[in-house]
């Protein structure tokens, strides 16, 4: 199956990614960049989409949503060199506010590992995440930020080397750098200092639900 993949216009459309932050990490080096997404120099890109994919081109659709998981992978072709991990992240609006928020952060955290784990399996050297929208930019941030370090810690990680975020708006900057400080405690508190009233109580928040997100996870998978 082939990919004709065009990532959408956005709020950055410069052709270059500019690097926000930087952390190795047991082994990974994991950025936060702003810029196109499809710029990025890494072997799979992580693209969300819907029950129908929507936004995926006619001949790239998957004919159906796999049984165990929301990511379906889509290899690079002569046409494009890059492969695509297809993640099917869908609100249930039947749902009430409440239950929409909890889904949506499982859904989240759920897509980030189970994307990694994709990418290791398939021996991607390299992965690039754009932002899953949540109801707050620092809310997102936790959330991913949060999964992708658990999974570095916690998931002997043979291959996967490089883990990217691609922001694509303006609004999302400050927010994720703060928190990517947070989660990797190289916290500068004069440059956060203008963020922390309004981003510490969320942050706080939303790693406790994290952490509670990880449990029932590592619960779930004990034979």
């Amino acid at each position: 199956m082939g990919n004709n993949f065009c990532y959408t216009k956005s709020g950055m459309q410069s052709t270059m990614s500019q690097l926000l932050c930087e952390q190795k990490f047991n082994g990974c080096d994991v950025l936060l960049t702003a810029g196109n997404i499809e710029n990025e120099s890494v072997d799979c890109i992580v693209w969300p989409t819907d029950q129908q994919f929507s936004n995926v081109p006619q001949n790239d659709k998957p004919t159906f949503i796999p049984a165990n998981g929301n990511c379906i992978f889509v290899g690079s072709t002569k046409k494009n060199k890059k492969n695509y991990i297809l993640a099917v992240v869908q609100e249930n609006n039947e749902m009430s506010f409440q239950d929409q928020q909890d889904e949506e952060r499982q859904l989240i955290y759920e897509t980030i590992q189970n994307s990694l784990k994709m990418a290791n399996a398939r021996q991607m050297r390299s992965i690039a995440f754009p932002v899953f929208q949540s109801k707050d930019h620092t809310t997102s941030a936790t959330i991913m930020i949060m999964a992708i370090k658990l999974f570095i810690t916690e998931q002997k990680s043979d291959s996967v080397t490089k883990i990217c975020i691609s922001l694509n708006q303006i609004e999302q900057v400050a927010s994720f750098k703060w928190v990517f400080q947070q989660v990797f405690e190289q916290h500068n508190s004069t440059k956060s200092k203008s963020y922390s009233s309004t981003i510490n109580p969320t942050f706080m928040e939303e790693f406790k639900s994290i952490r509670l997100i990880q449990q029932q996870a590592v619960k779930e998978g004990t034979p």
